[in-house]
Order: C-alpha cells, then structure tokens, then sequence
C-alpha cells in the first residue's frame, strides 16, 4: 500500500518504475561484488536477474507535465525497444503490464485507466509499536504484497539524521500498484519455480540505478509497516521469506462458467460478449 520512504524522491521528479518478473527462486541470485551500498541495482544486475520487463514512465502524480518530454516513453509506458535493451535483448517469455490502483487504502485495487503522471500519490505513516503486545513470527503465514517496512535505527548513534531513523515519520508515497504478466513462456532453468517471482524498482533514467520500492515487512522491527494515513495498525505482524513475498498469483483469466440447476430443453450454443 506504500512504497518505502527512500522511494520518495520520485513522486516529484521524472520516473521510470520497472515490474522485473523472475521463473527463479530468489534465493539462487547471486550477491554482486560491485552493487550500490543503498541496496539499488545496477543495469547488470536488472539484466541477469529479470527474465521479463514492464513498465511506465513519466511524472509521477503530476499530470500537467506531458510524456513527451520523457525520453523512450510512449503514452505513459516504457517503449518496447528500451525494455528489451535492458534485458540484453534475450527471449520473449511474455508481457508485463504495470497498473496504477486508484485508492491506497481500499481492501481491493480498482485500476485506473490513465497513465502514471494521472495516478493519485498518497500521505503514508511509519509508527511506533506499541512494546507491550507481542509479535510471533509465523513462517508459513505470508503477509499481503505491497506492505514493507524500514528498520529502525540503532539507539544512542550519533552523527546526521537520515530517513532511517527512529521516529514517527510521514512521507508522500507512490501510488499502490497492480503488476499482470500474460502470454508468458517458460525459460530453460534448471531449478524453475511455479508462481514468477516480481519486484517493483524506480530510476531517474533508464540507465539506472534501479531503487527498489518495496521491502519485506521485519515482525522485529520496532515500527510498523507504512500505511497510509488514517489506517489501524495490523494486530499481529507475520514474517515471511521474499519469495513468498514476491510470488505472484495464477489466475485464469477471460474464463466464463455458466451452470442452471434446471434446464427446459436443448436451444444451442449461447454465445456471451463482454462489453467494457
């Protein structure tokens, strides 16, 4: 429901927010010698860790500023061509699509039809727990995508504040957003998961580097998970690994069912159009 406070550099300024889909557990992904220490990714990392791309781009939140001043964008989407450059031009495995969800707070995510600069920015809070209810982790239980958390920082450090540490802390958020991979192919590994695994990331330009929005929510953590403004803190908070995290749903989708518990005789085929 909230990007993370990091990620507020970009409600402001021009974007290009990436949906990275992976087949392989992340788990396998190699750590990188030379990797930025703020937790970001270099191109090479996105091309050796992203089997397929989708993405928007443009000004977050700010619909006065047209795409056209965005380089390789397109009607608010990353082009193609730049997508696949990424990548290091490897195979199709299929198309990701990157949506924008018109309200943080609502227990579904109903989609907007415009483009990123239209998708409505939110208020979101990070607030201390309360010490006296305890937290157990639950392995097994994953929490909702969507929901990270920063750690706190470490009492009595002295030197400049930064955006990490401890306190009550309020910051303007990315819109909430939905990711849909259709069309897809399987890659040739070895060690291939069931669900892909997806991670949202943002960059000031398309040669990175790539910041991730989100993070997985830490049970130990002396805060709760960001919400946006006016939302009760969860009751309990569950650990999860990142690739339960990350996994994304199956769904079948364009699939009608229709069943009668009675029928008056045979007319034929029915035929049904969805008009949207």
């Amino acid at each position: 429901r909230c990007s993370k406070p990091a990620a507020q550099k970009f409600t402001d300024r021009r974007a290009y927010i990436i949906a990275c889909v992976s087949w392989r557990p992340i788990e396998d992904e190699e750590d990188v010698a030379d990797a930025p220490s703020d937790g970001a990714w270099t191109s090479d990392m996105l091309a050796d860790r992203c089997d397929v791309l989708g993405g928007v781009c443009g000004w977050p939140c700010n619909p006065e500023m047209p795409d056209t001043v965005t380089p390789h964008c397109t009607a608010g989407k990353i082009d193609q061509s730049a997508l696949s450059k990424l990548l290091g031009n490897k195979k199709s495995l299929g198309n990701v699509t990157l949506l924008g969800c018109m309200d943080a707070s609502g227990t579904s995510c109903v989609t907007s039809t415009e483009g990123l600069a239209s998708w409505p920015c939110h208020q979101c809070v990070i607030t201390e727990k309360d010490q006296r209810r305890r937290l157990q982790a639950a392995p097994g239980f994953p929490p909702g995508f969507g929901l990270p958390t920063m750690n706190a920082g470490d009492e009595g450090d002295e030197g400049d504040e930064t955006d990490d540490e401890v306190g009550e802390q309020i910051y303007r958020s990315l819109p909430r957003m939905r990711v849909m991979y259709d069309h897809y192919s399987l890659p040739e590994y070895d060690n291939l998961v069931s669900r892909p695994r997806v991670r949202l990331l943002a960059a000031h330009t398309l040669s990175g580097p790539w910041t991730p929005l989100y993070d997985p929510v830490d049970p130990e953590s002396d805060f709760n998970p960001p919400l946006p403004t006016g939302m009760k803190p969860p009751e309990e908070i569950y650990k999860a690994s990142e690739d339960q995290v990350r996994s994304m749903d199956v769904v079948s989708s364009n699939k009608l069912t229709i069943s009668s518990e009675s029928c008056f005789g045979k007319r034929g085929p029915l035929y049904v159009v969805a008009c949207a």
